[in-house]
């Protein structure tokens, strides 16, 4: 718990990432007009969300799976037995991300909690515990910290969060970082610190930010992996000594979100501009604007907010038409536009300023 316990003398933050974080925090306000806004379409949204944050942390823990399975795993509405161990692993991230979207404002993160996480992250692939400590003195007592179990420890280590958090003399992402720090060397369970760590220190980003569900956090951290990683190294210098630089985390951490809230301001405009259109109107358009052939998969990707009623609503419609026909059949069926792209649109210039009498 050095960085933790240490935060009072190293609460120093550049001047450079203060304006950083005073630009994340005036985002961070848009997040009740986002969740206004995306109500009617939440479900679909977090669904997405969820698919691509699972996508990514498949890639940012190089799980030895091809992308086009790594993609099928992914699937919120499909559920897929396991061929291998890091097929298992991988739906078992993906149930621990689908709960931590379900989490409420009133989550306080405590160890029975983190014990829960480890057993559904790494349950039919491994056997991750606590570790056995040789100096553990299981007693009420104890003046070192080290003379602690493993399990008092965690316990600690919780309770000296929540009382940091409570105390809201500290910068938030600055806390998780200090945290996040502290929870890895401390090296608690047999296997596996590092991604329980991430998986705690996406969990709390999640539940103050919650432009978490709106767009996938791992897919913005992915490209950072490495500035992650060295970040870490250089924070656990000085950790013994209580002087851990845990600036660089929060950096990246700050980034992420960064990446997160201008992603989710694109996705808020285009959601407006849909909302106020009629959804056949707007995937019809997609469709005579696109290439000859196409997808279901590839309308989804344009428009993940129309149900696929409204898809198949409109393909029809147009098929019925002669605008389209089916190439095959079943779900992995192709369609083709049947109309050239000369007569896609015939746009007629309004005459603005002309007059009306003949």
């Amino acid at each position: 718990m050095k960085c933790l316990e240490s935060m009072e003398r190293r609460a120093i933050i550049p001047t450079d990432l203060v304006l950083q974080l005073f630009k994340l925090y005036e985002s961070k306000g848009q997040s009740f007009y986002y969740k206004d806004l995306f109500s009617r379409d939440d479900e679909v949204m977090s669904r997405a969300t969820l698919e691509q944050d699972t996508q990514a942390i498949a890639n940012y823990l190089d799980l030895k799976l091809t992308q086009p399975r790594i993609k099928l795993l992914s699937d919120p509405r499909k559920d897929f037995v396991s061929k291998n161990k890091d097929e298992t692993l991988l739906k078992n991230i993906k149930d621990v991300l689908s709960r931590i979207q379900q989490m409420n404002d009133t989550f306080v993160l405590s160890s029975n909690e983190i014990k829960d996480l480890v057993i559904a992250l790494f349950r039919d692939y491994e056997d991750v515990r606590l570790v056995k400590n040789p100096n553990g003195k299981p007693v009420k007592l104890v003046t070192d910290f080290n003379e602690y179990t493993t399990d008092e420890k965690l316990v600690k280590l919780v309770e000296q969060y929540n009382k940091i958090t409570r105390s809201k003399r500290y910068e938030t992402i600055q806390v998780i970082s200090n945290f996040y720090v502290d929870f890895l060397k401390l090296n608690l369970y047999n296997h596996h610190n590092d991604l329980i760590g991430l998986i705690l220190c996406y969990t709390i980003i999640a539940k103050h930010f919650k432009v978490c569900r709106y767009d996938a956090f791992f897919k913005a951290l992915l490209p950072l992996k490495e500035q992650f990683a060295s970040a870490y190294v250089q924070a656990c210098y000085n950790w013994n000594e209580g002087y851990s630089q845990t600036e660089p985390i929060s950096r990246v951490i700050v980034n992420a979100l960064d990446e997160l809230h201008r992603n989710v301001e694109i996705k808020a405009h285009e959601y407006e501009f849909d909302r106020k259109m009629n959804k056949s109107d707007s995937i019809e358009g997609t469709i005579l604007q696109g290439s000859t052939t196409f997808s279901k998969n590839d309308i989804r990707e344009k428009h993940p907010y129309s149900s696929d009623a409204t898809i198949n609503r409109t393909l029809l419609s147009m098929k019925e038409r002669g605008l389209i026909r089916p190439l095959g059949n079943g779900r992995s069926a192709k369609w083709q536009r049947i109309v050239s792209r000369s007569e896609k649109f015939n746009p007629q210039q309004l005459d603005l300023f002309a007059s009306t009498e003949e």
